[in-house]
């Protein structure tokens, strides 16, 4: 297991980025379009200029070349060989490192079982699904051992139920290996729902590194803040029929990614902005307290009993105005 430093790194998208990954862990970079995730992570495999450091383990490896790293690297499109079958898709990193006969095969199966895709062995990418294209590319990153593997947007475009599988199949075969995983996403809900350390990416500048729970908002820029979303320190999560809810006015709000053994009570929750909307049927009803602008949407903060929910708006609304909510989920921090 290796631990990742970045150190004062900046380049074209970077402005002085410092960072600690730590060693057999999943940490999440959450960021806008634009904010710099893409260019961390090929920061951390040397596949592009940087000034400043990373280090792993502490050791300095900006003069070694991206393939004595020993990071893998899985990128937005999965980039399979379309020449190749998938078990020799999985196996192409392994035999360029020479290994053969009984280790090659039992590595391959093992991964193919893992990720449930061993009937697709002799199938070509031209004939796979997004989610299975997906599984195939990360099969192939982890096939070779690495000491880090980078996801970016591991789940990105896949609908929902390929989302869902594809996500707990990956996750759980991550776990079981203890590697040192970095995954960059712009789903800050789903972000803050699996990662045990998240660094929250802004403008080419680290807002925020740490435990999900202690994520606080109140010193990001207006902007930032709202793109995460809106955070409540005590709401009422409630258990029922092994679903999670938590209570905003006189609605129940789903909790996304429970994890196992999470209780209720008073727990400090997150709405992601992504999951809110302003509809004229929305059950949930408030009171709009004041308006901004930014460049593509208006900011709308909604009253709401004692919360506030922050809400991006394609028109303006005026203070005072009534308006209905309908959100999709929350995240619990806490």
């Amino acid at each position: 297991m290796t631990r990742v430093d970045v150190r004062d790194v900046r380049n074209y998208a970077l402005r002085g980025v410092t960072a600690s990954f730590p060693s057999g862990r999943l940490s999440v970079v959450l960021g806008p379009n634009g904010a710099g995730k893409t260019t961390l992570l090929k920061v951390i495999a040397g596949l592009t200029d940087y000034e400043g450091s990373v280090l792993f383990d502490g050791v300095p490896v900006d003069d070694v070349p991206p393939f004595r790293r020993g990071v893998s690297y899985v990128p937005q499109n999965p980039s399979l060989f379309i020449n190749m079958n998938v078990w020799e898709n999985v196996a192409f990193g392994l035999k360029v490192r020479g290994v053969e006969g009984n280790a090659l095969r039992e590595r391959v199966s093992r991964l193919l079982k893992a990720l449930r895709i061993e009937h697709l062995a002799s199938s070509y990418p031209a004939s796979l699904s997004g989610g299975e294209a997906r599984k195939v590319a990360i099969a192939r990153a982890l096939a070779v051992d690495p000491k880090v593997l980078l996801l970016d947007e591991p789940l990105t475009g896949l609908d929902v139920e390929a989302r869902i599988v594809t996500e707990q199949e990956v996750m759980s075969l991550i776990r079981r290996l203890s590697i040192t995983v970095i995954m960059v996403t712009h789903e800050v809900g789903r972000g803050l729902g699996m990662a045990d350390t998240i660094h929250v990416l802004w403008n080419g500048k680290i807002l925020y590194s740490g435990k999900p729970s202690e994520l606080n908002t109140s010193t990001f820029p207006e902007d930032a803040a709202f793109w995460l979303g809106t955070t409540i320190d005590d709401a009422e999560v409630i258990a029922d029929g092994g679903l999670c809810y938590a209570v905003l006015g006189d609605f129940k709000v789903p909790v996304k990614c429970v994890t196992e053994g999470l209780d209720g009570g008073k727990r400090r929750v997150l709405i992601p902005v992504s999951d809110v909307k302003i509809c004229r049927k929305g059950p949930i009803k408030g009171v709009v307290k004041r308006v901004s602008r930014s460049e593509r949407a208006f900011r709308v903060v909604v009253s709401v009993g004692d919360a506030e929910v922050y809400v991006l708006s394609p028109f303006n609304l005026s203070p005072g105005d009534e308006v209905g909510l309908r959100i999709n989920g929350c995240v619990v921090l806490g």
